[in-house]
């Protein structure tokens, strides 16, 4: 049973239309660094609090994933679920996207989704709420016109499961987007090999064809889909990982660095890889009229 840590509203406080836009968050979510809402944080220190104040987040492969699920996303949600929000940090940047929309955001560290709360009150934010709940048993019948899971798939084991939940979740005509590690990465330059080992991962990553596989499995009708991380972005996703180990260590020496590596991933967000170390899709759920005779679905050649 899932348990609400702030209350559901559909106003967004403290917030001026934006001039010349449908959406009046969505300029102010292309103008925010993401992240620096943790200058509120309590448990970081005074430094770590104005670093965050500064650059955002300090974490590359993050910000190279908003970089492409802002690409991904529909103009328009009126209800979203972020499905495994972790730090929030996504779930804050949909809220500014999607200014009247309501976001749900589900974690099951109930100690996070109380700081995300906060965060979120900080920024003025009254249209996500997050809910603590286990993302492998959640389930909101008809509710959420756009889904987005990304990077979660991979700590799951019964994944199957998860996209059948959102199928059951999700109204008609609603939109799924997925993100997820890719099975190969280049290594450490030109080399594909596995991808990383990374502490929470059931499975080091997906192909491609077993993406879509299942994802069609549970009900869903595919509509793009393709790779992340090209050559340069997955570059400087190495050189992240070799400094941290996706375990945070080597604090300072990755302090110093991020701006360089975040301003050189950035420059590769206009890529479009035929083979990279992500895989997305963006997917809807047809209803039962519309779904027969099946449609073709709008395939990339796949790789």
């Amino acid at each position: 049973m899932e348990r609400c840590l702030a209350p559901a509203g559909r106003v967004v406080a403290k917030r001026a239309p934006c001039q010349g836009t449908k959406n009046r968050g969505l300029c102010e979510y292309r103008m925010q660094l993401p992240g620096t809402e943790f200058f509120w944080e309590p448990s970081l220190g005074v430094l770590e609090r104005w670093y965050c104040r500064l650059w955002g987040m300090p974490i590359v492969g993050l910000r190279i994933r908003l970089r492409r699920l802002a690409k991904l996303l529909p103009s328009n949600a009126t209800t979203v679920l972020d499905a495994g929000c972790g730090r929030g940090v996504m779930t804050r940047m949909l809220a500014l996207r999607y200014a009247n929309a309501m976001i749900d955001a589900v974690d099951e560290n109930e100690s996070a989704q109380k700081t995300n709360t906060q965060l979120a009150a900080h920024m003025g934010l009254q249209n996500c709420q997050f809910l603590v709940a286990d993302v492998t048993q959640y389930e909101a019948l008809d509710r959420y016109d756009l889904i987005v899971s990304v990077d979660n798939l991979e700590h799951v084991k019964d994944d199957q499961a998860v996209l059948g939940h959102f199928f059951r979740s999700m109204r008609n005509d609603g939109v799924l987007v997925v993100h997820v590690p890719h099975f190969y990465r280049r290594w450490p330059l030109f080399h594909w090999s596995e991808n990383f080992d990374v502490p929470g991962h059931v499975r080091p990553g997906y192909h491609l064809p077993e993406l879509l596989e299942r994802v069609r499995r549970a009900g869903f009708v595919v509509s793009r889909f393709g790779f992340s991380y090209g050559f340069l972005e997955n570059l400087i996703n190495n050189i992240s990982y070799a400094i941290t180990g996706a375990k945070e260590q080597r604090k300072m020496v990755y302090a110093v660095l991020f701006p360089l590596l975040n301003a050189l991933a950035w420059l590769g967000q206009w890529s479009n890889p035929q083979m990279g170390a992500g895989v997305w899709l963006v997917a809807k759920k047809l209803s039962a009229v519309k779904a027969l005779p099946r449609q073709e679905e709008e395939d990339e050649p796949l790789v």
